[in-house]
């Protein structure tokens, strides 16, 4: 996240992954990201059409 927010500049970081993977939605809180919601069947994985969880964090939210 400093990369991103330091080096290049950014303002708004999102990541996403699949409802059937919480754990990597726990990686992402954990980096200070906060969950925005799930868009369904946005995403595709090897069993085919799946919902997608959003998380994101913006340079505000680690100015805090």
């Amino acid at each position: 996240m400093d990369y991103l927010f330091d080096v290049a500049g950014m303002n708004r970081v999102v990541a996403t992954h699949d409802v059937n993977n919480p754990k990597s939605g726990r990686v992402m809180d954990k980096a200070g990201m906060k969950y925005e919601g799930t868009l369904r069947q946005a995403g595709l994985n090897m069993q085919g059409i799946c919902d997608s969880v959003y998380h994101s964090m913006i340079r505000s939210d680690r100015e805090k």
